[in-house]
């Protein structure tokens, strides 16, 4: 994700929520009526999980009726997403979209559930954040370099974990693999975040290409060791993790963004109360306070900002998820 682009967006979505705000149609002043449902592709404790209760909590206050979250795991973010594609498209089924299941796993299934911008309303991102290598503690390196030559000069594979087969945790590793040479990295897949780190720390696997508001809690714990983030820039939550450009990888800067999206077809008034009610929630510092702690950036944009991205998002995941090989029935 390119966070010039982002961060542009950001201010014109802003605008343009402003704008839209005071123009609701008179058709969309009743809604919302009942609880509108959140659904999240996977379990509970890992970065989509944390993204998604505070965009529910925040809505909740801001659109006037109960966002209730409901996590849905299954396939790489794709079980809920599909839900959501199937859904009636009045307002009251919603999804926290990530990278995984809007940008990578549609490309790599033979036969995909939906299709990632036909079968949506982009509503607007929330944000984005990088990714982090982490490691267990107890293994010999404290930098990347000496990571790779860890990796490189192993006699053994080093087995690594990812969040599924297809997640961005599974695809930045590939990537790394690609940009370093160290195919010595073995992949070993979970069903979600928690799963790979509760083994990270207890040895079963070395090393994991985590979200960082996923592992920052165990990296400031001293559980695990980070070496670096993928974005273009420290973040300002762990200011001293270097970056992956700093370790020289120049070329190596995978991030996973956060978004809201709706079935396809949504009536254009409450999409933009939908947009106008995320905007207000991450309207000042405070509120965005409760992203940037865990290293997410708030990037609020409209739904015609969002679409673009997703079909760059698309674009860019499809040539990595090729070179590497990867498929999935």
């Amino acid at each position: 994700m390119n966070p010039s682009i982002t961060r542009r967006g950001a201010v014109l979505g802003g605008l343009s929520c402003l704008i839209g705000a005071a123009a609701f149609p008179a058709q969309a002043a009743a809604y919302p009526e009942r609880p509108v449902r959140l659904l999240i592709g996977f379990p509970p404790a890992g970065g989509a999980d944390f993204v998604g209760r505070l965009v529910a909590q925040r809505m909740s206050q801001t659109l006037g009726g109960n966002v209730i979250v409901e996590n849905k795991a299954g396939a790489n973010g794709m079980i809920a997403a599909a839900d959501v594609a199937r859904s009636q498209a009045d307002g009251y089924t919603l999804l926290l979209g990530v990278t995984a299941s809007q940008s990578i796993s549609p490309v790599l299934v033979t036969k995909p559930l939906y299709d990632p911008l036909r079968d949506f309303t982009p509503i607007s991102m929330v944000g984005f954040t990088p990714l982090v290598l982490v490691v267990n503690p107890k293994l010999p390196v404290r930098s990347v370099g000496e990571f790779i030559g860890y990796v490189k000069e192993s006699k053994e594979p080093v087995p690594y974990g990812s969040a599924g087969i297809g997640n961005i945790t599974h695809m930045a590793a590939e990537l790394f693999v690609q940009t370093t040479g160290a195919s010595q990295l073995r992949h070993i897949p979970y069903k979600g975040s928690g799963q790979v780190i509760t083994d990270l720390i207890g040895g079963q696997v070395q090393a994991y290409f985590d979200t960082l508001p996923s592992s920052l809690p165990f990296i400031q714990s001293g559980q695990l060791r980070a070496l670096a983030v993928t974005g273009q820039a420290r973040s300002a939550a762990a200011p001293d993790i270097p970056t992956m450009q700093e370790a020289g990888l120049a070329d190596y800067s995978p991030t996973t963004w956060f978004g809201v999206l709706a079935p396809p077809r949504l009536d254009s008034a409450i999409a933009q109360q939908l947009n106008a009610a995320l905007e207000q929630g991450f309207s000042d510092a405070e509120s965005r306070k409760g992203l940037t702690v865990r290293g997410v950036e708030p990037v609020l944009n409209s739904p015609a900002e969002f679409r673009a991205e997703l079909e760059a998002d698309l674009s860019r995941w499809r040539g990595v998820t090729r070179k590497a090989g990867i498929t999935l029935e």
